[in-house]
């Protein structure tokens, strides 16, 4: 019987690095998709045993999943993380916080060490659509559940809000009222829940007869800095605006800032809508007009799919989760005044 196929074969037999078979075999993302694909072949072919993915096989479960969050100054994200702790807890689990954008595709670096033999399975709340680590993560077989972002990858369990309605109810609120002058000021360009809430939007807002052109749309971050800062740019771009749509609360409070400075009254002046519905929105001093996700039944969603999931590994086909919406008026939207109509 032949002796079996070594790392080192592989290599010679490819004319790479000995390194590069061994990132390739274990999933590694900094290896092209053309060298990981050659190199398994290679393997199989040369008889050489694949580790299940690089994972280290469990004897038992240690009862920790991972909850993946991009930073802790956005307040929504800080509510989902409560209720993930409190639905995970109740079923036994304990979390592991990540605070990390995972964007990059070495990310999966950082995270080997953890899902190769601490944890049981991952929720992700910061997934991109450009982002090689959702499908990366799936291909090697890790329990994995998105919530408030999805990707267009498919076969993944994600739990979220129909953004584009949330975008369309938004315009309507705002045209209802009797804006035809409205800005988009969303987060970050390759999230879907921009994506989604801006294509909703001007989708709503010309169908009702407004030019694709005459739609002001930025992206930015969602921070209050990028909510201030577009705002500012938008305004100085646009001066006719009567209204803008912040793509959540913490961008849209940015805006409230910015309109105070350039002396305009919300919502005379301007109106302002955001979508989330933490906490300060409700605030008197704030009072904003937001489209409310229901953060609670997205974490308890999200957890009871990464159970699931857990059990059934990938028997199970994936369940994709869209949970309503309200819009809540409160103080920050309002007819334009006449001198503020364009």
């Amino acid at each position: 019987m032949p002796a079996p196929a070594r790392l080192e074969d592989i290599a010679m037999q490819l004319g790479v690095a000995v390194s590069t078979v061994s990132r390739a075999l274990a999933g590694n993302p900094a290896i092209s998709a053309s060298m990981r694909e050659q190199v398994q072949a290679a393997a199989a072919e040369m008889g050489y045993r694949l580790p299940e993915q690089g994972r280290r096989p469990r004897k038992s479960a240690n009862r920790i999943v991972g909850v993946v969050i991009g930073a802790l100054h956005n307040r929504f994200m800080t509510l989902l993380l409560e209720h993930l702790h409190d639905a995970l807890h109740d079923a036994g689990y304990q979390i592991t916080l990540i605070i990390d954008t995972m964007h990059e595709a070495s990310a999966l670096q950082t995270l080997r060490p953890l899902i190769d033999g601490y944890l049981d399975g991952l929720i992700f709340a910061t997934a991109t659509l450009d982002s090689p680590l959702v499908a990366e993560l799936r291909r090697r077989g890790v329990p994995l559940v998105l919530v408030v972002r999805s990707v267009d990858e498919p076969g993944i369990d994600t739990v979220e809000i129909d953004n584009v309605h949330a975008g369309e109810e938004a315009a309507r609120h705002l045209h209802e009222l009797g804006h035809r002058a409205i800005g988009l000021l969303m987060g970050p360009r390759n999230t879907s829940t921009s994506r989604d809430r801006a294509a909703g939007a001007l989708r709503y807002l010309q169908a009702q007869g407004l030019a694709a052109a005459d739609i002001p749309l930025a992206f930015g971050e969602y921070t209050n800095e990028s909510g201030y800062s577009g705002t500012m740019a938008m305004l100085n771009a646009h001066p006719g605006l009567t209204a803008i749509i912040a793509g959540n609360d913490t961008m849209a409070i940015g805006a409230l800032e910015a309109a105070r400075r350039r002396g305009m009254a919300v919502p005379e002046h301007l109106s302002v809508i955001g979508f989330d519905d933490i906490p300060l929105a409700g605030s008197p001093l704030i009072s904003l007009t937001t489209i409310r996700q229901p953060v609670e039944s997205m974490a308890r969603t999200a957890a009871r799919r990464l159970l699931a999931r857990m059990q059934a590994r990938g028997t199970a086909p994936a369940v994709h989760d869209v949970l309503p919406i309200q819009l809540v008026q409160r103080g920050t939207t309002a007819a334009p005044s006449a001198s503020a109509r364009p």
